[in-house]
């Protein structure tokens, strides 16, 4: 896993690696430019029009220096330096007089009009750096503005202008196609409020201390294939399917049952060995024939779920998928959590059910897994001001039951029973298509079936259901891609890991 620290570990891991190696913070910054330049050279040749906007700190700094290493290499770079006063950073001042040396044209953004600054192929971006905590004043609002107006490819030099480390400023910031940033990546790079502007996240090893970053409190950890691989479960050549647990689904409703169907279908692509479904008996032919792996319970009602079966036998149950929230449905579902003893994966009109009677969640079975979309959660928790507030609330409310929490979204944020986070980076915007969740539901589900430990089951499958979702991507492109797309490449997502 890689480990986000906060800002102020990130300054300390600077120093320390400074005072441990015994060089000069010019020293480490030419070093993070250096492999900046491997990386850009690698990617972009010199026939490209770069300009690069430098600020009067560190980040400033990195970008003279970057510049006057590109112009030595006989890339097409036009410099821009903003407000050379006497609060710009020594190393900064250093890199400014060292371009000046060279007769480096810099021009000075604080003396031309934004109109002057006129489109290119490349612009990096090295106005202001991960210190930045305020927001930023209506001109060089309104430069950021036109930068971003520019046809250019936008790269950011360790964090996109405007945009603060862990976090969050209502402020312009830089609309990036890339951030290059050095040895760990930020936090914010994940929040709602700033994953657009971000681009793709590279993220550069430049030698910082290991052992600090060891030893430092981590804000969350970024989920990688290996965490997934070491986690994943090998098959016995001697074994049957009750090796592989029965899993229970509770689904579906009038006009719903495709919510059972993906359900299922994601549980049975998961690994587990035998899964029952109980369904309104609206659903009975509907399931038969659309899932026949499964085993059909159906309600004594035809259009709704009232009851739910003896629950003894099962391994795990997921409910929720397109149930509803009938007054009948919601009866059932408060004397089922009520009753249930083993860990259950709640998700859809489950959470609404417990969001609308919330002191049933003194119930739920320890290391139960909740599946909320930011609506959902909302609903769960009341009002939150913003991405923050909102991971606060989640780490607070998986400690206060001891469950796991996943809060849905382009960087999904899992919480173990101990309220440690974690953020899950494969998926794509094409995923925001109905019955996603469904699926997740079920893989989820599945998976805890299978053997898997809850916290675990959940952050394989979140992981998976990403992967196939990238899977899905890359054959069918975004607008096409549908939940049943998801379940067919899953079987791919396992195989990919494994392999």
């Amino acid at each position: 896993m890689i480990k986000i620290i906060s800002g102020r570990d990130i300054k300390l891991l600077d120093v320390i690696t400074i005072e441990k190696e015994g060089i000069s913070s010019l020293q480490l910054m030419e070093r993070a430019c250096m492999t900046f330049i491997k990386w850009f050279k690698s990617n972009f040749s010199n026939s490209n029009k770069i300009k690069i906007f430098c600020g009067s700190g560190n980040n400033g700094g990195d970008a003279l220096l970057i510049s006057k290493i590109l112009i030595e290499m006989k890339y097409n770079v036009q410099v821009f330096f903003l407000n050379g006063n006497i609060s710009s950073s020594d190393e900064c001042i250093f890199h400014l007089n060292s371009i000046k040396k060279k007769r480096i044209v810099s021009y000075n953004i604080n003396k031309i009009s934004v109109n002057e600054i006129q489109d290119c192929d490349i612009i990096i971006d090295g106005l202001f750096g991960s210190g930045l905590s305020r927001k930023l004043d209506k001109s060089l609002s309104s430069l950021i503005e036109h930068i971003n107006s520019l046809n250019a490819k936008k790269i950011s030099i360790d964090i996109p202008s405007g945009i603060p480390m862990d976090m969050i400023i209502d402020s312009t910031c830089m609309n990036s196609d890339f951030t290059i940033t050095f040895q760990l990546p930020k936090f914010s790079f994940y929040f709602p409020e700033y994953s657009n502007f971000i681009g793709k996240i590279i993220t550069l090893d430049i030698g910082l201390n290991k052992e600090f970053i060891t030893k430092s409190d981590s804000l969350a950890h970024i989920v990688e294939e290996s965490d997934i691989k070491k986690n994943l479960f090998s098959r016995k050549k001697n074994s049957h399917k009750g090796n592989y647990g029965h899993g229970l689904i509770i689904a579906g409703s009038k006009g719903k049952m495709g919510a059972c169907i993906m359900a299922s279908n994601a549980a049975l692509k998961s690994g587990i060995g035998l899964l029952s479904t109980y369904i309104p008996g609206v659903g009975e032919h509907i399931m038969q024939t659309s899932v026949p792996e499964a085993m059909t319970i159906t309600d004594s009602f035809l259009n709704e779920i009232t009851s739910f079966p003896d629950l003894k036998k099962y391994t795990v149950i997921g409910v929720g998928p397109g149930v509803g929230i009938t007054l009948k449905t919601q009866k059932a579902f408060i004397n089922f959590f009520m009753n249930v003893k083993i860990p259950i994966v709640v998700d859809a009109d489950a959470i609404n059910i417990l969001s609308k009677n919330k002191k049933l969640l003194k119930f739920l079975p320890k290391d139960s897994v909740l599946t909320p979309h930011p609506k959902e959660f909302e609903r769960l928790v009341g009002k939150y001001k913003n991405t923050i507030d909102r991971i606060i609330l989640q780490k607070k409310l998986s400690r206060k039951y001891k469950i796991n929490i996943i809060v849905k979204g382009a960087y999904s944020m899992m919480t173990d029973t101990d309220g440690n986070l974690f953020i899950n980076t494969t998926g794509n915007p094409g995923m925001a298509t109905a019955g996603s969740g469904d699926v997740l539901t079920g893989i989820i589900t599945g998976l805890i079936g299978r053997g898997y430990k809850p916290f675990v089951a959940m952050m394989i499958g979140v992981y998976v259901h990403g992967l196939s979702g990238d899977i899905s991507n890359n054959n069918l492109g975004e607008e096409s891609l549908t939940a049943t797309d998801l379940i067919k490449n899953l079987s791919k997502s396992f195989k990919m890991i494994t392999n």
